[in-house]
């Protein structure tokens, strides 16, 4: 126990003082940081500029002419038009109404509007924010008075129809709101992140054991501590060290979604839900400590980084096939394969997540996935603890992922 907690101190600290992880504990979070207050601060200017535009012209007390030579309106009822669209006998005389102040503009609607459904706006200047709310005005003008100048009729045309849903089971079926962007890149955005962490965080540990090797430092380290202490010493120490950097990030993450509401109105509907930062902390120890070994293990057999790097795809592939299914994950999240992403523990460090952020998770599968995901990192533990000899350590073989892969799963021996 003393060796551990040595070897712990030792990684710990050599890795906390290291100039590149301190800049990227602090930077990650950091750039979004900044990059927010700067589109905050443009976004306040543009809206000021915006509004000031968009208060120029509305609060503008002239109307709108309209010539209808098409006979369309019969009828300019002041709560649709509210003294904004007024008519007018002749195009000329509308002109000079414009040209002496009296008029913003007017529309010409032309003789055959009723077929071909064209017009003019004539008008000095124009401007973008009065031609967008005028037209949709004369357009509501134009459909009162096709659907007969009926009041009931046209607020009936306006709001055709109001939906109600219902669900054969409420408990399984997927009652998000498909037209929120949030529906699904609050779960893209949560698979993404927890797929990087842990592929970053797990790669350390390889890199950590094959660096040792290269420089002959794993010589000095048995010298003084037996290979499993050196094992788990090191995997608690960056297990550590990668939480800490999780919290950071995803806290950050959190935060900034939820400050940047103010400022960025695309953020408004999109958040993280709670059960998901309440989760996020088991599954991405469990996430860590299964992969980590993993690669801990394949340091400790590969003779060098090179070869450790080209073996890793293999261990990596759960989490590369959770990416790419990440579509269906997010689409069917009460389907079979979805329910089985959740609980496979080399796919659920990352999957429950996703399943959390789109919806309530039964208790059962959360339970069972955390069960599942700890005794499949225990069994792990053990087998990669076969690598951790001073045979593997010290000796400089050709890496072979199929006798890796036996002596982790099946054991030493029959390896």
């Amino acid at each position: 126990m003393r060796d551990i907690l040595k070897v712990f101190k030792f990684e710990f600290l050599t890795v906390l003082r290291r100039r590149s992880f301190i800049l990227s504990l602090i930077l990650v979070p950091l750039i979004p940081s900044l990059l927010l207050g700067v589109l905050n601060l443009i976004n306040q200017d543009e809206s000021l500029s915006f509004q000031e535009i968009f208060v120029q012209e509305v609060a503008n007390p002239l109307p709108i002419g309209v010539v209808d030579m098409g006979n369309v309106i019969k009828e300019y009822p002041d709560w649709l038009t509210q003294g904004r669209l007024v008519p007018e006998v002749s195009e000329e005389e509308a002109r000079e109404k414009t040209a002496a102040g009296q008029l913003q503009g007017f529309y010409v609607i032309e003789p055959d509007y009723l077929e071909t459904g064209s017009m003019r706006f004539i008008k000095p200047q124009i401007s973008m924010i009065t031609e967008l709310l005028q037209q949709d005005l004369l357009k509501d003008l134009i459909n009162y008075n096709l659907l007969g100048a009926d009041q009931e009729r046209f607020m009936r045309f306006m709001n055709p129809t109001t939906f109600t849903y219902e669900y054969l089971n409420p408990e399984t079926a997927d009652t998000r709101d498909q037209s929120n962007a949030a529906t699904y890149w609050v779960p893209y955005a949560v698979t993404m992140f927890f797929y990087m962490i842990i592929l970053i965080s797990s790669g350390v540990m390889l890199n950590a054991v094959t660096k040792d090797k290269e420089n002959k430092t794993i010589e000095i380290l048995l010298s003084s501590a037996k290979p499993l202490d050196l094992f788990i010493g090191k995997i608690l120490a960056f297990g550590s060290l990668s939480l800490l950097q999780m919290v950071i990030w995803f806290g950050t993450l959190v935060l900034l979604m939820d400050v940047g509401k103010t400022s960025l109105p695309f953020l408004q509907n999109i958040s993280i839900p709670i059960n998901v930062i309440v989760a996020s902390v088991p599954f991405f120890i469990g996430g860590f400590l299964l992969y980590g070994s993993l690669m801990a293990g394949m340091g400790a057999v590969a003779p060098n980084l090179r070869e450790g790097n080209q073996s890793t795809f293999v261990l990596n592939l759960p989490l590369i096939f959770t990416v790419m299914s990440i579509n269906q994950l997010i689409e069917t999240p009460f389907s079979t394969f979805t329910t089985f992403m959740t609980l496979f523990p080399f796919t659920s460090p990352v999957v429950m997540l996703t399943r959390l952020s789109v919806g309530p998770v039964p208790a059962w599968q959360l339970i069972t996935s955390l069960a599942l995901l700890f005794g499949t990192v225990i069994i792990v533990i053990r087998g990669v603890a076969n690598l951790f000899s001073s045979q593997y350590l010290l000796s400089g073989q050709k890496m072979n992922i199929g006798v890796f892969l036996r002596t982790v799963f099946i054991g030493h021996r029959r390896a």
